[in-house]
Parts: C-alpha cells; sequence; structure tokens
C-alpha cells in the first residue's frame, strides 16, 4: 500500500510557520513567568539600605529582568530575574547571612512562593500566541 501526498511543499511551509509561532509563543511566555518572579522579588527583597560613608541603592530598587536569552549549549530560551551590575555583588549577604546577620532567604521563598504561579502565566501566555 502506498501513500501519495500531494501539497507537501505548502504542507513544509505551515509546519515552518507554526515552528516560528512556537517559538515566540515560547519567549512570550520566558516574559509572562520571568514578570511574576520580579514582582514576588520585589516583594521579599529586603527594604532597607546601606546609608554610611559610601551609600548604596537599595536591593528593592536594583531587581531587573532580562530579555529573553538563548543558551549556547541546550539551545533552550530563558529570562533571568536578579539585581542590576551595582547591586548583585551584595544581594548574597541578605540571602545567606554574614557573621554578623542571619540569613533572610528571600530568593528562596521567591521561588518556592512563584513556582505555580510561573507556570499558569507561562502557560496562558502561550495559548494566547498559538490562537
Amino acid at each position: 500500500m502506498s501513500v501519495k501526498i500531494e501539497g507537501l511543499r505548502e504542507l513544509i511551509s505551515n509546519l515552518a510557520k507554526k515552528e516560528d509561532d512556537i517559538i515566540r509563543a515560547a519567549k512570550q511566555g520566558n516574559l509572562a513567568g520571568g514578570k511574576v518572579v520580579m514582582e514576588e522579588l520585589k516583594r521579599n527583597v529586603p527594604k532597607s539600605g546601606y546609608s554610611g560613608p559610601n551609600p548604596q541603592a537599595r536591593l528593592v530598587d536594583a531587581v531587573t529582568m532580562s530579555g529573553n536569552r538563548t543558551d549556547k549549549g541546550t539551545v533552550e530560551s530563558y529570562v533571568a530575574v536578579g539585581f542590576n551590575k551595582s547591586a548583585n555583588f551584595r544581594a548574597h549577604i541578605p540571602e545567606f547571612g554574614s557573621i554578623s546577620q542571619s540569613p533572610q532567604g528571600y530568593m528562596t521563598k521567591t521561588v518556592q512562593a512563584t513556582e505555580g504561579k510561573v507556570a499558569k502565566e507561562m502557560a496562558d501566555a502561550i495559548k494566547k500566541v498559538l490562537r
């Protein structure tokens, strides 16, 4: 039994268009999930700043989100949420603690609190694009 497929070029063209839609949907999902994490991180991060002889910006004011990035090894796209360059070197101190400060674990709390919501927001964003 043989099968004859007509319109193979159209089929390949449509699949290529669908692939572009899927990539666009994944990127929109990444941004939606990153936005959820960024907002929760802003709520959880310690609000106080350093106002000594060399004042620093508060960590809550330094929370940022990147655009879509692609991992070169796995070719997966992702969004990074964290702190800008002026604050990233000191963000670990309240998270893990120091000799004179107990750990606050605000990043861990953020990840645990947003796990389900991130998946839902990403799924919703993907569904919007693929309709």
